[in-house]
């Protein structure tokens, strides 16, 4: 599977030039901070963050997380989450590759898998986009999903219990596949996660009473917002991998929850049916797992896989990693602020406007992001169309305004 290597080698440069890229224009929102300022704090026992101004485990069920403590201790920087984010995502092609060729696949075919998911719309954005529990999403579905096709009890449940580590939601997820799993394939291991998904959403519910808290959800109803951007999603979710999901017939069935947590989704700061949202992680991780079973069933697609993986990320990417578009304008003294407020000992309280500085400065315990709104909160654009502004600034020769790294035009 060499080309399968490869292939997440390349893709992981290319992110992490492009979020380091990204960072040092400020384009960062306040999640990289948030995140960073915790794993700070941990690293004293508490995961207070001035982002979410609360302790972040009252938010989320993300106690695996604490992994990254000593790895953010070494290295206390916003670039540090930015490389781990994306390397998460780049190393889960590698055991869906190996579950194509565990469920049957050819060399080819599970390479072709492997590259596909890469390309994917959803692997970009989720590389790109600010850093969340999500991002290691992929790599413990397509993981678990290996261990149980080989039966590996051990390795499962450990997958399983990872997983629901990241976000209380995957505990629901993992009690809807484990019962899957007792109905159809190994009654051990269904059992199992069953019984472990229980006792994980019992202690979580518990905890969360105990501190009069409610995690950070943004309800649902049976009313569905921006229906042609769910059907947007679906499309692009399945046109990377020519389809082959489909190609497993009722087993989409399995799928349902995942979908329906954002189908039925009130409307949240963002359309969390965008695809680079960290809200797709689940269902993008579950649909290249079923284009592993749909390339066996049909191998046909694994011609077409390819083309159509590489179509869609030139027209759909919502990266910088697309045609007419360009990496950020970085206004260095600009960031040369930032990073004097990460590095001194002084607080501060920054305004929203500011976040891509918090995301750069939330090393330092003592700075805040404002939870108050913000009426001077302009949104600038997501990308950078202007190649002059971008090459010109290589001669030092800078647009006359910049709106985040990006030119504004005159």
């Amino acid at each position: 599977m060499r080309a399968t290597y490869v292939a997440a080698g390349i893709f992981a440069l290319i992110y992490i030039a492009l979020g380091l890229n990204k960072l040092y224009a400020l384009r960062y929102g306040a999640d990289l901070g948030t995140y960073l300022q915790t794993f700070v704090n941990l690293q004293h026992g508490s995961s207070w963050n001035y982002g979410e101004w609360k302790h972040h485990f009252a938010v989320h069920d993300s106690w695996a997380l604490t992994a990254l403590v000593p790895i953010v201790a070494v290295f206390p920087r916003a670039q540090t989450l930015i490389v781990v984010q994306v390397l998460a995502v780049a190393a889960a092609a590698i055991p869906l590759a190996m579950l194509g060729r565990e469920v049957g696949l050819s060399v080819k075919a599970a390479n072709v898998l492997a590259i596909a998911y890469l390309l994917s719309p959803a692997a970009q954005g989720l590389s790109y986009d600010n850093f969340s529990e999500n991002v290691f999403v992929p790599l413990l579905a397509c993981c678990g999903a290996l261990a149980a096709r080989r039966r590996s009890f051990w390795w499962t449940v450990i997958c399983a219990q990872l997983l629901m580590g990241l976000k209380e939601d995957q505990i629901l997820f993992v009690i809807w596949f484990g019962a899957a799993c007792v109905l159809w394939w190994d009654r051990r291991i269904g059992i199992a996660l069953c019984g472990l998904a229980l006792a994980n959403g019992l202690l979580f519910f518990a905890f969360e009473r105990l501190l009069g808290a409610h995690p950070n959800d943004p309800g649902y109803s049976l009313q569905i917002f921006n229906p042609l951007s769910k059907v947007s999603m679906f499309l692009l979710l399945l046109a990377p991998f020519a389809f082959a999901p489909l190609a497993v017939g009722r087993w989409l069935l399995l799928g349902l929850p995942l979908a329906a947590e954002i189908v039925f989704m009130r409307p949240w700061n963002y359309e969390p049916s965008r695809l680079g949202s960290h809200y797709v992680a689940s269902l993008f991780a579950a649909t290249a797992i079923a284009a592993a079973f749909g390339f066996k069933r049909y191998w046909r697609f694994t011609r077409f896989a390819i083309v159509a993986a590489l179509a869609v990320t030139l027209v759909f990417n919502d990266t910088a990693l697309r045609p007419g578009r360009w990496p950020y304008v970085v206004d260095w003294r600009a960031y040369a602020r930032a990073t004097a407020l990460r590095d001194g000992r002084a607080g501060a309280v920054l305004r929203r406007r500011d976040e891509g500085v918090w995301a750069v400065a939330a090393a330092n315990p003592n700075v805040k992001l404002d939870p108050r709104s913000d009426p001077q909160f302009n949104a600038c654009p997501a990308y950078n169309t202007n190649a002059g502004a971008f090459f010109n600034s290589f001669g030092g020769r800078m647009p006359a305004q910049l709106c985040g790294g990006v030119p504004v035009s005159q």
